[in-house]
């Protein structure tokens, strides 16, 4: 991280490098002692030798080497290390919204440890979970498509009423096996495998006037908490030799690693739990089935802890929510008295014109009339102007309102 706009000063730095060890230089500036060393070498900086310091400590006199002239000395721009970021410590459980989420949390880790809890992979064990047996006929069906270009090879498994998997034909039974036997160990520990209910709130979709059947996934619900799972497996292009080619833009094809990678796809935030297992040159995902499970366990605690703190986030935010509402009720009613007084001043400064238009409108038509004046039909229109000013008398009107609640909704 560039420390602002700031160089190294040449004789500043060759003072600071005979005066203290390097390791000491390098602290200061926040960088490295082979960092100081680059740079004055680049300044043409001589360095003391080796053991000057262990002679200076043990007394003896030795000779400090002069500073070169050097002209064309190039400008440095100083850089110090980005400072790391402490680490937010780990919560107790005292400090959590939900600790018994975590003590209950404590408890199963540690029989999660016991001997009858182990769970051992067998290859060859039977499929009798019933979303288990939907997924292998959905991988048959594929597999019996003969994935291409768009699957990259693989045989897919949607989630509906079964469960994600994407793996080679290699690789199928080996997927089933190892969904079965983590189905099993969820059960065993009371936690169902099946779909998530719907919300009766929940408004179906429509098209044409027709309602839409929705993918129905499979979820291992694990402490009120509904995780979904899938089976992946990578592919690698090659290239297909031209002898072998069904069309001229199908130059290369999608080959299964034969890895396979175990998600854990419900990620709450602020979660420690581990949600990948890509398998590597020693470990196999079906010698990770127990872990899977810790960490379900994990993320279905932080779940109960994020919903606690979502609660508190509603709570205030309804808060600010009505304090909004009434600072914006409270401009609204200071922008209709402003309105009103404008309005009402203006009606004002129209009467007042027609009353000073009025009488010297009347001024001007006795002078012009004289004695057949009171006969006179102008006489009867000075007789209604009168009558019109004293119906608009502003000592009639109505008095301004402060308070205009009643105008507006109240803010709840």
């Amino acid at each position: 991280m560039w420390n602002g706009i700031d160089y190294y000063k040449r004789e500043t730095l060759y003072e600071e490098v005979w005066s203290q060890p390097l390791l000491e230089v390098a602290r200061h500036y926040g960088v490295s002692d082979v960092a100081i060393a680059k740079t004055c070498r680049k300044m043409h900086i001589p360095l003391p030798g080796r053991g000057y310091w262990s002679k200076v400590q043990n007394g003896q006199t030795v000779r400090k080497e002069s500073l070169p002239p050097f002209d064309t000395c190039p400008v440095v721009r100083k850089m110090s290390r980005r400072p790391k970021v402490p680490e937010a410590p780990k919560k107790s459980i005292e400090e959590r919204l939900v600790p018994e989420a975590f003590v209950l949390e404590d408890e199963l880790i540690q029989k999660e440890a016991l001997p009858e809890m182990k769970i051992i992979y067998r290859p060859d064990v039977k499929l009798t979970n019933r979303y288990v047996l939907n997924t292998e006929r959905k991988l048959n069906d594929s597999l019996r498509k003969k994935p291409g270009h768009f699957e990259r090879g693989r045989c897919i498994s949607s989630d509906d009423e079964a469960f994600q998997v994407s793996v080679g034909p290699d690789n199928i039974r080996r997927a089933l096996s190892i969904l079965q036997i983590l189905c099993d160990a969820l059960e065993k520990r009371g936690y169902p495998i099946g779909p998530k209910p719907k919300d009766p709130k929940e408004k179906q979709e429509a098209q044409y006037g027709y309602h839409v059947r929705e993918p129905i996934p499979i979820y291992a619900k694990v402490l009120d908490t509904y995780i979904i799972f899938r089976i992946t497996e990578r592919s690698f292009k090659r290239e297909i030799a031209p002898e072998h080619r069904m069309s001229s833009y199908m130059t290369h094809e999608y080959v299964p690693t034969g890895k396979l990678c175990f998600e854990i796809l419900t990620s709450p935030y602020g979660s420690y739990a581990r949600h990948t297992w890509q398998e590597g040159k020693n470990l196999k995902v079906e010698d990770q089935i127990h872990e899977f499970i810790i960490n379900m366990i994990h993320i279905a605690t932080m779940e109960k802890e994020n919903a606690a703190q979502d609660e508190i986030r509603h709570k205030q935010w309804l808060i600010d929510e009505e304090k909004r509402r009434g600072r914006e009720l409270l401009e609204q009613m200071d922008k209709a008295r402003i309105k009103t007084l404008i309005e009402e001043t203006e009606r004002l400064i129209n009467i007042n014109q027609i009353r000073d238009y009025i009488a010297v409108i009347t001024e001007e038509g006795k002078r012009r009339l004289g004695e057949s004046y009171p006969d006179s039909d102008f006489a009867k229109w000075v007789q209604w102007a009168d009558r019109f000013l004293e119906k608009n008398d502003c000592r009639s009107w109505r008095l301004p309102r402060f308070d205009l609640s009643n105008q507006y909704f109240f803010v709840r």
